[in-house]
């Protein structure tokens, strides 16, 4: 199966085609961390939180929550009653595997979660647009074309992933 295959068959899945599982789900970041005025290094370790696991074909998964940025300052996920918003790493994994990795930008207090338009641009490559509007319909509020207008998104025909 290519990358392309892979995000095609996500894209041309429905809701009810996911399983959704929370933490732990056993795909961490561990990082050893010194300094801060402390003699001993400590441990710090994050996690995706949440696993879709797509009930058609076991061996495709989407992990979602791995934290990216505390702070996502970019003016159109902050046009929201809560202006806070952060984002976190949404990786797309083949029999347990990473095999691709984006961002999502969690937005009016993580009420949302939207992908990033191409830079310098309001644009989002439709297929991004579809596989990250089916992941707020598995795990999130279902609000996600509310949000995505909202932020003054729009959908393109560009590529993506960006560079293939």
């Amino acid at each position: 199966m290519t990358l392309d295959e892979l995000l095609k068959t996500i894209a041309d899945s429905e809701a009810e085609d996911w399983s959704y599982i929370t933490r732990p789900i056993f795909a961490q970041d561990i990082n050893q961390v010194s300094g801060g005025g402390r003699d001993t290094p400590w441990i710090e370790v994050q996690e995706h939180d949440q696993l879709l696991v797509y009930r058609k074909d076991l061996r495709i998964s989407i992990a979602v929550g791995l934290p990216h940025r505390d702070k996502f300052y970019e003016d159109w996920a902050r046009g929201f009653p809560d202006p806070d918003a952060s984002s976190d790493w949404v990786d797309f994994r083949y029999n347990g595997m990473p095999v691709y990795r984006d961002i999502r930008v969690l937005v009016d207090g993580a009420r949302a979660s939207l992908p990033v338009p191409a830079p310098s641009t309001d644009k989002v490559p439709r297929l991004q647009y579809t596989i990250w509007r089916l992941i707020d319909e598995v795990v999130g509020a279902g609000r996600f074309d509310e949000y995505f207008n909202g932020a003054g998104l729009t959908i393109s025909d560009h590529n993506w992933p960006r560079g293939r």
